[in-house]
């Protein structure tokens, strides 16, 4: 038992580890712990004209279920791995954000009308479980993008993650955006929310904490500033 402790605050500090524990206990509280009040209430549909349009595209489900659990799984090792300042900054802005989100959870649930999915096709049978385990409710703002969006915009802070995950961060969160629609189980307006939420959190606590304010798109100019810094020194 002294040896797993060992193992694991040698990967990650205590206060990273009770920061990974409060937010997964947050998340579970906002989406599962609200269905259960709301489950009664009245839905909206907030489709667009443009979300009908989009067409259905099942091969998408690897990027919604595999390469966002990744990213987040990497992206919020990485972030608990910081100084206990960023650490605050990472998980308090995404805790104010989960909370935000429960609150319209409340006050304006949603859901959306799913398509028949008729392919028998691996991603297709893959979608179909999905959609069984997921009913289309707690849509707006879109937690699945909160979470890959956070990561993003949050990557200016971080000090001790590898290089190849900030150029691929940005990427990898616009495939998440796409394939919640492509996969049918967010609407564009979800999206939107998720940014919003977020931007809020973040906004929130850069304030509190003092912390040099980054504009939005930063998270992505900073990487390539240094990879021309990179290239400049090895010249």
């Amino acid at each position: 038992m002294k040896k797993i402790k060992e193992f694991l605050l040698d990967h990650i500090p205590i206060y990273g580890w009770a920061a990974i524990f409060v937010i997964v206990s947050l998340n579970l509280i906002v989406y599962y712990g609200t269905t259960i009040i709301t489950d009664s209430l009245r839905h909206y549909d907030i489709a667009s004209t443009l979300d009908k349009k989009i067409p259905f595209v099942p091969s998408f489900i690897i990027v919604y279920i595999v390469v966002a659990y990744a990213q987040w799984w990497f992206g919020y090792y990485t972030a608990a791995r910081e100084d206990k300042k960023t650490v605050l900054y990472v998980f308090g802005a995404e805790s104010i954000a989960k909370i935000l989100c429960m609150i319209i959870f409340f006050v304006f649930p949603t859901t959306m009308e799913r398509g028949e999915i008729i392919g028998t096709d691996l991603f297709s049978r893959l979608v179909t479980v999905l959609y069984k385990s997921d009913s289309p409710c707690n849509l707006f703002p879109s937690i699945h993008c909160l979470e890959s969006y956070l990561l993003w915009r949050t990557l200016p802070q971080l000090k001790k993650a590898p290089h190849w995950y900030k150029c691929l961060t940005p990427f990898v969160t616009v495939m998440v955006f796409a394939s919640v629609l492509l996969v049918k189980q967010h609407a564009i307006a979800d999206i939107l929310g998720a940014i919003l939420v977020t931007e809020i959190g973040v906004h929130v606590m850069t304030g509190l904490l003092k912390i040099d304010k980054q504009p939005n798109l930063n998270a992505i100019l900073f990487i390539f500033r240094k990879s021309n810094h990179r290239k400049k020194i090895i010249e």
